[in-house]
């Protein structure tokens, strides 16, 4: 039985796709973050072995976390262009912890890191009052309608 030349090179194209990891927990975002106060630390833990100020120093939040961010990078590894877009990066995304630690874990894994670390705090929006709440909802809806009205009006003109 003789496999054609197209049905050959669809497998040796396709095979290496199914040896490949798959990372539907990332795509997925089923992650699960620590229920209280945390800290992680990557490269050097030692506050004796942090020497110099960090390279990068931010702060972003996620899922009731407000996180801050410092790291150092080794002299040679990183330029300060790669340094902003890491940060920059890092600052777009939605899912800052999880980008963090991500990004963190294979800068450490490269040796490019000296030391990180990622420090965060839960906070608790607390109960709100119902009147507040209301205020605020009757304040979006006017918010609302007056966008409507504004582009109900330029339609017009338009016309």
């Amino acid at each position: 039985m003789r496999v054609s030349r197209i049905g050959a090179a669809l497998v040796l194209t396709t095979a290496p796709l199914f040896l490949l990891p798959v990372r539907a927990d990332a795509q997925l975002g089923l992650y699960t973050l620590p229920s209280t106060d945390f800290r992680w630390n990557w490269g050097s833990t030692g506050l004796e072995d942090r020497r110099g100020s960090p390279d990068i120093e931010m702060s972003g939040s996620e899922s009731f976390f407000r996180c801050e961010l410092e790291a150092r990078f080794r002299p040679i590894s990183m330029s300060p262009d790669q340094v902003r877009a890491i940060e920059s990066d890092l600052r777009t995304r939605m899912d800052f912890i999880y980008a963090v630690s991500e990004v963190m874990y294979y800068l450490e894994q490269s040796r490019y890191i000296d030391w990180a670390t990622l420090d965060c705090k839960k906070y608790d929006p607390g109960p709100t009052d119902p009147a507040v709440s209301a205020e605020r909802q009757s304040e979006a809806r006017e918010k609302m309608l007056r966008e409507i009205e504004r582009r109900r009006a330029r339609q017009r003109d338009d016309e």
